[in-house]
């Protein structure tokens, strides 16, 4: 969201909690102290934010409230992306999300120097967090903060004793407005704007509206409220949702008939490829609403006392449907060394030295497309009280409070539709005329009936990360012809968070009278603090009894005469294909107006699960509507706790400190240096299996445990945290700075407490031991947490020269380095999981330490504003550019390629620039960012392991394709009230992709496309 600061004069900075922060402001002063800073344009909004950074004792980067506002930023974390040492992750919609600092992820966000929460803190998206315990799960996401409702950003680097502990990479804090820093009286100001995406028609409407009301300098009000509508489509390509990849050599010539294993070869001179499970090819379509909303008051009670209270408040709701193409590779899972349809050596196929399947013709026997349905609301409240002594003598105080509030609640429903031949329990076909084998089965195996697959053609895109598929005659209607078409699976999923954080703080400054050479301050304080997460996985589950008693889709051999009672009537999958009497189901014949033709982007038309007829925005109520369609009435669905992937964390910190200053604003140097302590008791509830589990469901993997045994772990532990901040004035112009610190960052609460989940698949080839008949679902894959995981822990050195050159100029070099103690990274641990066919072994995704990293490089940033010295013509032009170099090393990131991979998220090269001109009311500017590949951070990993041609596990290295973005506004003044702008963003049309290992081989993919912006602004 954009927002023009000059619409309401305020102060640039607010009174923050921490001393740090608002000595980062203006040395040696209170925020109360601050002067007035008016802000009428992006080139003085620099300027301002040179003069924060300059003032300061430490290794600051600074917004200010036009630089927030003068791009399209949508958020808080796109306003950040432009500051050197920072990048920014993008959620699947190019959103931006997650805020890395020196390429780590492992930040603290505060709210004026104290707590901060936005429901992002932890969220779930896509079809595998339907099995709970995180699966797909983000962290700490600033995509729902509205930029407009701060009015400064500033990011340290290193931090005082003072600060709150918490930012490895640093912290980032977020300023409000100071109520008795405007004019007096009221003043209002504010910009409505439109939008349109790519992909999209909508012209949906964004707007704030910000005020102040000033009462003489003893009261002060303000307020703003606002809102952003967005709508866009994402055309997205991904593999990496199942695990079951193969290298394999299968081939299969033409056939006639049904595929039998006597049709399936393999290919001539030993060549193996690599063969992922199922390819997604998924049309996202998004809405996104966001509301924002401020209250601050401030009064000076006395002449040395101020209180203030601040409210902070950030909503969004977001829904998206998602259409998918499942390209059917090794579509069934088999396991290594099992034979599949495969590539058709008669046609031509390439295969690079890697495996890596450049292009060929497949063969296949099963077919499938997929509704999604997804909506998260997320809100936080965040309030502060600050009240503050200072009589103008030798001792000074502050005391605060703050407390903060955030839910999320995410629910989900998902449809898979059948397109190949599909058999119910009874060996009833669905749809007869379907082409492939039950299930996608690789053969046909008689009795079972059976027809002849299909062929499509495959290319991997080169590097560009969007591979293309294409399907062949006489089956090219394969995925959009309702004779073929089954409503075959059905499942509803949410999950539900709870967060809540609250603080005390008080703290004195004393200066010391026998100090006479230099200017000095002693500063004392202890925070106590606390955060409470308790977080709920659930699945909506539906009693499948019927009159008479019999249980659709019992009779899976759960129950046995020794131990009747270990599962019971529940269902979480709704698929007629599996236990005895077969659940109900629908066809696009039996039911049509289920069915509904989407224009996929990469294969065309293809026919899913209309998610309004059938019932999948409501969740809740979905699987009663999936036997209603099907003529059956059953009104039992409930929402059922997973309590073995649910949890909750409880976290007190205690944190007494005591710093010391020499030096102010008339001195040659600033020297602080001081140590925080802090100690930590941790309360873990979460649940484990029992010695001998029942479950709801018919299937273990069918619901949910119903007898999980709870477990508390308890620990504690205490840091201690020196730092150091120097600063030499060289000249009137350059600065030295030399920083160091002991720093430590939290576990993420989720990481710690979330327990296991597991997901299955339908296997129609495998001989169940317990019915004796082929077919089942087999474990294939899951996630976990970890209580045992340390916080992480690092020492790191900071070391930077700066020269301020001309007015709104800089040229800075900085080096830092961070020895990382403690680093936990996201691995898959392969583990055993009983399922129908007596148990398999998969990959559990789960946080782990892992052991040391490092991390250094360089920082180099150039700004200038010209003016008339060089040409008269220039004058109106500015530049703001840097540049940052980080190498990362962690000594347990091994892979089959290499011993010790880089830190994910840390990418080796990184770049952001800004051109402006501003002057007779004209203001235009563009700004380009780019970062280099990186070990992934985000979403799918860091690492995919799946088993190589003699069935021996190999890790493959996840990385993120360099990405580089173009954004840019252009505006007009007409008068200091009113001014209209466009603005735009991605111009250049960049794509987000990662890939496993080789560049050529593609893992996900994501295209949001371009987003334009039109809007007016004003002032009173």
């Amino acid at each position: 969201m954009s927002f023009d600061a000059s619409l309401a004069s305020h102060a640039l900075l607010a009174d923050a909690p921490a001393p740090a922060h608002t000595q980062s402001a203006k040395a040696g002063a209170s925020a109360d102290q601050l002067t007035e800073i008016v802000v009428t344009g992006y080139r003085e909004s620099l300027q301002n934010a040179l003069n924060i950074k300059r003032a300061s004792y430490l290794p600051v980067e600074v917004i200010s409230a036009e630089d927030i506002g003068k791009m399209p930023d949508q958020n808080v974390a796109e306003s950040l992306q432009r500051l050197a040492g920072v990048q920014i992750d993008r959620g699947a919609q190019g959103e931006g999300t997650q805020v890395l600092i020196d390429g780590l992820r492992q930040n603290l966000t505060t709210l004026n120097g104290d707590l901060f929460l936005t429901g992002k803190e932890f969220y779930v998206s896509g079809e595998g967090s339907g099995g709970g315990a995180g699966g797909n799960s983000q962290y700490g996401s600033l995509e729902g903060v509205p930029s407009e409702l701060v009015t400064g950003i500033e990011v340290f680097k290193n931090p005082d004793a003072a600060m709150t502990e918490g930012g490895l990479g640093g912290t980032i804090d977020l300023k409000t407005r100071d109520p008795l820093a405007g004019r007096d009286g009221l003043s209002l100001g504010g910009n409505f704007r439109e939008s349109t995406a790519d992909g999209t028609s909508a012209k949906l409407p964004a707007g704030v509206l910000v005020g102040s009301y000033k009462v003489g300098d003893r009261l002060g009000f303000t307020a703003s409220v606002s809102f952003d509508n967005e709508k866009t489509h994402t055309k997205e390509f991904q593999d990496q949702n199942r695990a079951a990849w193969l290298t394999t050599n299968s081939a299969t010539g033409p056939y006639t008939g049904a595929l039998t294993a006597a049709g399936i070869t393999t290919l001539p001179n030993g060549q193996y490829y690599i063969d992922p499970q199922l390819a997604y090819f998924t049309d996202i379509i998004d809405y996104r609403n966001d509301k924002g909303a401020s209250l601050g008051v401030k009064a000076r009670i006395t002449d040395s006392i101020t209180s203030r209270l601040n409210w902070f408040h950030s909503e969004e709701d977001d829904s998206n449907y998602s259409y998918s193409d499942k390209a059917w590779f090794n579509g069934s899972g088999q396991s290594s060394g099992s034979l599949i349809p495969g590539i058709d050596p008669t046609q031509p196929y390439s295969i690079d030295s890697n495996g890596v399947v450049q292009n060929a013709t497949f063969n296949a026997n099963g077919a499938e497309t997929a509704t999604l349905y997804q909506q998260n609301i997320a809100k936080a409240d965040n309030f502060q009280w600050v009240t503050r002594f200072d009589n103008g003598g030798p001792v000074r105080g502050v005391l605060d409070a703050a407390y903060s509030r955030a839910t999320s609640n995410y629910q989900a429903a998902q449809a898979d539709v059948e397109h190949g031949l599909y058999l119910t329990s009874a060996g009833v076909a669905t749809a007869p005329a379907a082409p492939g084998c039950n299930n996608g089965s690789s053969t046909c195996a008689p009795p079972a009936p059976g027809s002849h697959g299909y062929e499509f053609t495959y290319s991997n895109g080169g590097t560009s990360g969007l591979p293309s598929v294409s399907y062949l005659s006489p089956y090219a209607d394969v995925l959009n012809n309702p004779n073929y078409t089954t409503f075959k699976s059905n499942w509803a999923w949410a999950n539900l968070t709870n967060n809540r954080e609250f603080s005390v703080r008080g703290a004195l400054k004393w200066n010391p009278q026998f100090i006479k050479d230099v200017p000095a301050t002693i500063t004392a304080g202890v925070r106590y603090a606390g955060r409470d997460v308790r977080q709920t996985f659930g699945r909506y589950l539906i009693n499948g009894t019927q009159p008479g008693g019999a249980i659709a889709g019992g009779q899976t051999g759960c129950n046995s005469v020794s131990a009747p009672n270990t599962c019971g009537p529940w269902l979480y999958y709704q698929d007629p294909g599996y236990g005895t009497p077969n659940i109900p189901y629908s066809t696009a014949l039996s039911n049509p107006g289920l069915g509904a033709t989407f224009p996929n982007f990469a294969v065309g038309n293809i026919l899913v699960k209309n998610p309004a007829t059938g019932g999948m925005t409501d969740p809740s109520t979905y699987l009663q509507q999936v036997w209603a369609g099907a003529g059956v009435t059953n009104t039992t669905e409930q929402f059922f706790v997973d309590q073995l992937s649910s949890f909750s964390v409880a976290e007190r910190t205690t944190a007494p400190y005591f710093m010391v200053d020499l030096g102010g604003p008339s001195s040659p140097f600033h020297s602080n240096f001081g140590v925080r302590v802090v100690t930590t008791n941790l309360t873990i509830d979460n649940g484990q299996s029992a010695l001998s589990p029942t479950y709801y469901g018919t299937a273990s993997w069918n619901g949910v445990d119903s007898n999980v045994v709870p477990v508390r772990t308890t620990r504690s532990y205490t840091d201690v945290l020196p730092s150091f901040n120097f600063v030499l004035n060289l000249s009137e112009t350059q600065k030295v700075r030399l920083s160091a610190a002991r720093v430590v960052a939290p576990q993420d609460l989720f990481e710690l407490g979330v327990g296991n989940s597991y997901n299955f698949t339908r296997n129609s080839n495998r001989l169940n031991p317990t019915t004796g008949q082929l077919g089942g679902f087999e474990f294939i894959n899951g996630a976990s947490g970890n209580t045992q995981l340390d916080p992480y822990r690092a020492s790191q050195f900071y070391l930077s020269y700066e020269d301020y050159f001309a007015p709104g100029s800089i040229a800075s070099l900085a080096g830092f380095y961070k020895q990382v103690d403690n680093f936990i990274e996201v691995q898959q641990v392969s583990t055993f999981v009983k399922d129908d066919f007596g148990g398999d072994t998969g990959y559990i995704t789960k946080p782990v330490n892992a052991g040391q990293g490092k991390i250094y490089g360089l920082e180099a940033t150039a700004d200038y504003a010209f003016g008339d010295s060089i040409a008269s013509w220039l004058r109106g032009f500015g530049v703001a550019a840097n540049y940052t170099y980080s190498k990362s090393e962690a000594n347990n990131s091994t892979t089959s390629f290499s011993y010790d991979s880089a830190i994910p998220g840390v990418s080796l090269n990184a770049f952001n620039g800004t051109l402006y001109y501003e002057r007779f009311g004209f203001s235009a500017r563009m700004s380009y960012t780019w970062r280099d590949r990186a070990v992934n951070d985000s979403l799918v990993g860091a690492t995919f392991t799946f088993p190589d041609q003699n069935g021996v596990e190999k890790t493959y290295q996840v990385f993120s394709a360099p990405y580089g973005q173009l954004d840019g506004q252009i505006g007009y003044d007409f008068n200091k009230h009113i001014g209209v702008f466009v603005s735009f963003q991605n111009l250049t049309n960049s794509v987000q992709h990662t890939y496993l290992q080789f560049p050529n081989l593609p893992f996900t993919y994501d295209a949001s496309g371009r987003r334009f912006f039109v809007g007016i602004r004003g002032k009173l």
